[in-house]
């Protein structure tokens, strides 16, 4: 292969679909005994070192189809906070990296809130060993948690990490000092807000050693063998195909909450809109297993006045911080409840999703089955920055002061399960040669910003020290590119009389979900959901068709590929919720109340088969 480096991808080698088998003998076939796919000769990444966003100067002709074609020693895939982590262990050290981002780069995600990100890290602690580092309170492998902490000089100062990256650490005190949201020295804890990732996106886009492709929606990886080989994408702007070989692949793509219901003008997440499990929803339909997706992560959001999306980017809320502030129905706070009180419900994230299931069950909630909020001028003062900015703006715009009007607040789903399993490497035990940075969060529902962190350096780590010792497979056919774009031109071209929109479709899977995936699953609820999103299945996803069948900025055939993802992980979701007959965390199963160590301290792995029918195993961790 040719070591041609950093090209543009207007100017890329282009290779043509429908490549016969002479053809390709003729452009670059390596083995007689490999088989011939989209013009790609059927040789793995190049054995040199530190190679990225290398474009391989294959070609041929048929059927007009064409596909750009990318080497990489490391393919990373998202371009948000994990990500950035990731990133900073490749320049570090000094290795060449291609990003692929499926948004616009720095504008991602809650990275792509670029304002207000609020930044915790154990202030000081620094362990030499996995036996020296804290345990997890959440069901997880232990062994990989405490693998990531080891050695971590990152935990032990973020915040001079960060400023690294370009922060500036905008919220000061009255000398200059930062000021620390969070200052417990016996945790211990230390965290500031005002985080603007913005300067984090303007920094890593100009080191050296980092090539960033953004626009590009991850369809697929390249599977062979049990081992990933890379990835297909598609270039949203102009629609065009492009395969990226690598001997390594990182994934940092955001959790998926799209499937959660629906709240007046969106779904109930400050989630993007196009984290949409893409990557994990491929490992599935190649054989891989998909852990915990019954687990999600949750904070009281207001959802009033009702034209705003229920978003802490948009919104007011309350989470552990402030869950003094929340009223039931009538006015009583919260923390005056015996059991809610006793249980010490208001001191975690969790525990106040479980205080708001409580008041709900007793008949106490609000219509919508969350609670209200009731802030103070003073109360508010003391609340995340956003949340003031918001209040200020819809008093200002709209006349809605929160100061003097109950809220009433619903689980906004943030963060979610649904990942596959990996090793003590971060490895992903089903396919070799995949190293995944959003794994391992277990019941607590998602990565936070203290375990992407962690995440996203170590699994950079050890896809480094992977794709050194790289051995590249005897014979690759890349059969998997092939189908791929079969399936996404089928997506975009078909045409069915009464079709359905994606759109359409993604709605009656929101709908579906907006009570079964919330923190309180109740059995006939699930039993329900299960049931629609069947039908949904087999009746509505063969009449899905899109309105325009153009490449360039096809909102339908995006939205085509993605609520196929977002219907499969709803459908993990709501199996995995059925079949975990206990309430742990953040999911509340009322006809099971209590916690089951016995019987359910393991993580629920799902695979599918060709047909689409799901089976699942308990993991032991």
């Amino acid at each position: 292969m040719n070591n041609l480096k950093n090209e543009n991808s207007s100017d890329a080698y282009e290779t043509w679909l429908g490549m016969d088998r002479r053809s390709f003998l003729k452009f670059g076939g390596v083995s007689v005994g490999a088989a011939a796919l989209v013009g790609l000769s059927a040789c793995s990444p190049s054995q040199d070192n530190n190679v990225a966003a290398q474009k391989t100067p294959e070609s041929a002709e048929a059927n007009g189809i064409s596909a750009s074609v990318y080497d990489t020693d490391i393919l990373l895939i998202g371009g948000g906070y994990g990500a950035s982590w990731a990133m900073s262990e490749a320049c570090k050290a000094g290795q060449n990296i291609l990003v692929v981002d499926k948004a616009p780069y720095g504008f991602g995600g809650a990275f792509g809130m670029n304002f207000d990100i609020l930044i915790t890290w154990p202030n000081g602690a620094h362990y030499k060993s996995a036996e020296e580092a804290p345990k997890s309170r959440y069901i997880r492998k232990e062994s990989l948690f405490a693998n990531t902490a080891v050695d971590n000089d990152i935990e032990a100062a973020a915040d001079v990490a960060v400023s690294n990256f370009g922060e500036i650490l905008s919220d000061r005190n009255a000398d200059g000092t930062p000021h620390w949201m969070y200052d417990v020295p016996q945790l211990p804890l230390r965290g500031f807000e005002h985080s603007m990732t913005r300067h984090w996106a303007d920094h890593f886009r100009s080191q050296d050693f980092v090539t960033i492709h953004d626009r590009t929606m991850i369809t697929d990886l390249i599977i062979e063998n049990g081992q990933c080989l890379g990835a297909v994408g598609i270039h949203l702007p102009t629609g065009e195909y492009r395969v990226y070989r690598a001997k390594a692949t990182v994934s940092s793509t955001g959790g998926c909450t799209q499937f959660f219901g629906w709240h007046s003008t969106s779904c109930t997440s400050n989630n993007t809109a196009d984290n949409t499990a893409d990557v994990e929803m491929s490992i599935l339909r190649h054989g891989g297993r998909i852990a915990d997706a019954e687990f999600s992560t949750y904070d009281l959001m207001g959802i009033y006045p009702r034209s705003f999306a229920a978003s802490e980017g948009s919104m007011v809320g309350a989470d552990s911080v402030h869950s003094r502030d929340l009223v039931d129905k009538n006015g009583k706070p919260l923390y005056e409840y015996d059991e809610i009180a006793e249980k010490k419900l208001l001191d975690t994230q969790e525990g106040v999703i479980q205080a708001m299931a409580l008041v709900a069950a007793q008949g106490n909630g609000s219509e919508n089955g969350g609670v209200f909020l009731k802030c103070t001028e003073e109360s508010l003062s003391t609340m995340r920055w956003m949340y003031q900015r918001n209040a200020q703006l819809l008093k200002e715009k709209f006349g809605f002061d929160f100061a003097k009007e109950l809220v009433e607040v619903v689980p906004e789903m943030y963060e979610h399960g649904g990942q596959p399993l990996v090793d003590d490497n971060a490895m992903c035990e089903d396919f070799k040669g995949l190293f995944v940075v959003r794994a391992n969060s277990g019941s607590q529902g998602g990565n936070q910003n203290v375990t992407n962190r962690r995440m996203g350096r170590y699994a950079m780590i050890k896809a480094l020290e992977y794709s050194k010792s790289y051995s590249a497979p005897k014979e690759v056919t890349y059969a998997s590119v092939k189908t791929e774009i079969e399936r996404l031109e089928d997506l975009r071209t078909r045409k069915i009389n009464g079709s359905l929109r994606p759109i359409t479709i993604r709605r009656s899977i929101q709908n579906a979900c907006v009570i079964a995936a919330s923190p309180v699953r109740p059995t006939d609820v699930l039993l329900k959901a299960q049931k629609e999103l069947e039908r949904i299945r087999k009746e509505d996803v063969p009449k899905m068709a899109c309105d325009d069948d153009s490449r360039v900025y096809n909102a339908d055939w995006k939205d085509a590929i993605e609520t196929l993802n977002i219907l499969e992980l709803a459908r993990l979701t709501i199996e995995g919720s059925l079949v975990r007959e206990e309430s742990r965390d953040s999911l509340v199963r009322p006809e099971f109340p209590e916690k089951d160590d016995d019987n359910w301290f393991c993580s629920i792995a799902y695979k599918m088969a060709n047909d689409g029918t799901l089976s699942f195993e308990k993991i032991t961790l």
